[in-house]
């Protein structure tokens, strides 16, 4: 398979995960305000589940951010240089981040497995599932962050490179 073929894949995938994730979550808050309003009546599981898919939802959105070139990088800087220091700046941008994203996908291991040692569960919610259940987020998420770096140090990058509007 190339990278081409793979980019849109995992491109399908990040966006429709996204798109699941975002439904769900104004699925369940709409579902808890109505309960809460016409029915006088509440459950606590919904407040945390809903933090924890908004969580989840926020990581989608970096991988995608990622995807798009519109991480972390300094527009200023990289709009005053000529185009083959943007070149050079943007893949060392993308290196220190991959150096990052992996480190940060390695203590999220750890810290799922530390949680899940310990056996930490959600306090006041009684969801059905343990806490490092939720925090796989962090690794599967820094992982996948990983994995579109190295798919822009290879040169999948977007048609069009992201610009910010300065105005």
């Amino acid at each position: 398979m190339n990278l081409t073929r793979l980019n849109r894949i995992l491109m399908r995938i990040e966006d429709g995960l996204a798109g699941l994730v975002l439904a769900t979550v104004l699925i369940l808050v709409t579902w808890e305000l109505t309960l809460r309003g016409l029915f006088g009546g509440s459950h606590l599981w919904t407040d945390e589940l809903s933090r924890v898919l908004l969580i989840v939802l926020v990581y989608v959105a970096t991988i995608g951010l990622t995807r798009d070139g519109a991480h972390v990088r300094i527009e200023l800087l990289l709009g005053a240089v000529p185009d083959r220091a943007r070149v050079v700046l943007e893949r060392l941008s993308d290196v220190l981040c991959l150096v990052f994203s992996l480190a940060a996908t390695w203590l999220g291991v750890e810290y799922v497995r530390e949680s899940r040692m310990f056996g930490i569960s959600f306090a006041h919610s009684n969801l059905p599932f343990e806490i490092w259940v939720a925090q796989l987020i962090v690794p599967i998420g820094f992982g996948l962050i990983s994995l579109r770096l190295v798919l822009r140090l290879l040169g999948v990058r977007p048609a069009t490179p992201v610009h910010v509007d300065e105005g």
